[in-house]
C-alpha cells in the first residue's frame, strides 16, 4: 500500500502506476480542494458520509477520519475492488456498496476512456470499447436508512446520471441532512441529446435548472458556479461540468 498524505491526512491507496500524476496532484493538494473543505466543514463524529461515486477511496477514506461512519456507493467493479483493498490499511467505519444510484431494479453502466477503473463509468454514454455491465442499484432512503448515527452529509458523483435521479434527490431527508456536495456533469447530458449545438446547449441549460431546483429545501451556496459555467457554455457552445454545495437552511 502507498501513503498519500493530502488535505493534513494520510491515506493508503493500493499501488497504482498508472495514477502516479494524479496521486502528485493530490499530495500537492491541487485535486479538488474545495471538496475537502466542504467535507471537513460539514462533516464531524456525529455525521455518516454518505458517497455516491466512490471511485477510488479518495475521498470516503479521507472523510472516514472525521466522519461518525461512511457509506461508500461504488458501481464500477475495477473501483469497487480498490475500495475493498484499501480497508485493511485505511482507519475509520467505512461500509462499501456494490452499487448505483437509480431507482430502476437495475442500471447498465459504459466504460468510458478505454475500460473500467476510470472516473468516467457512465450510465448515459459508452466509449468505442463497448464495454457495459449491469449493476444493481440502491436508493437515497434506502442510503439513509443504513446511516449509522442521525446526522447525514452525502457527496453525489454519477457522471450525468445525476440529470436522470432528480427524484431520489427530492428523496433526501432535509432534517438529518447538513449540506449535498454534487458534481454536475452538463457535458454528458449534451453528448446525449440530437440537434443542432445551440438547441443542445439550451436544453441543458434547462434541464440543469430542472436538477437544482429538485433540491428546493436546501440553499445553494454557491449559484455563481453555475451561472459562470451555463453562460460560458452559451456563449462557447461548449458544455463544462461544475460542482455544486446546498447546504440545510
Amino acid at each position: 500500500m502507498r501513503a498519500i498524505t493530502y488535505f493534513q491526512k494520510t491515506v493508503y491507496f493500493p499501488e497504482k502506476p498508472e495514477k502516479k500524476r494524479f496521486f502528485a496532484r493530490l499530495q500537492a493538494g491541487e485535486w479538488e480542494p474545495g471538496t475537502f473543505r466542504n467535507i471537513e466543514r460539514l462533516v464531524d463524529d456525529r455525521t455518516t458520509f454518505i458517497d455516491i461515486g466512490g471511485w477510488i477511496g479518495v475521498t470516503p477514506y479521507w472523510a472516514a477520519q472525521i466522519a461518525h461512519d461512511v457509506i461508500a456507493v461504488e458501481p464500477d467493479p475495477v473501483c469497487f475492488d480498490v475500495l475493498t483493498q484499501m480497508r485493511a490499511g485505511n482507519v475509520g467505519r467505512v461500509e462499501l456498496i456494490a452499487a448505483a444510484l437509480s431507482e430502476d431494479e437495475s442500471l447498465v453502466l459504459h466504460s468510458v476512456g478505454g475500460g473500467f477503473g476510470s472516473s468516467e463509468t457512465s450510465a448515459l454514454i459508452a466509449d468505442e470499447t463497448g464495454m457495459a455491465i449491469t449493476a444493481r442499484t440502491v436508493t437515497i432512503p434506502e442510503l439513509q436508512a443504513m446511516a449509522k448515527s442521525e446526522r447525514l452529509c452525502i457527496k453525489i458523483d454519477i457522471e450525468g446520471y445525476e440529470y436522470k435521479a432528480l427524484n431520489q434527490f427530492r428523496a433526501i431527508d432535509r432534517r438529518r441532512t447538513t449540506g449535498v456536495l454534487l458534481a454536475v456533469h452538463p457535458q454528458i447530458l449534451a453528448a446525449t441529446l440530437s440537434g443542432p449545438a445551440a438547441l443542445r446547449v439550451l436544453r441543458t441549460v434547462a434541464a440543469t435548472i430542472r436538477l437544482v431546483r429538485s433540491f428546493r429545501g436546501f440553499r445553494l451556496e454557491n449559484p455563481s458556479a453555475m451561472w459562470v459555467a451555463l453562460r460560458k457554455s452559451v456563449a462557447r457552445r461548449e458544455i463544462r461540468g461544475f460542482d455544486l454545495l446546498f447546504v440545510a437552511k
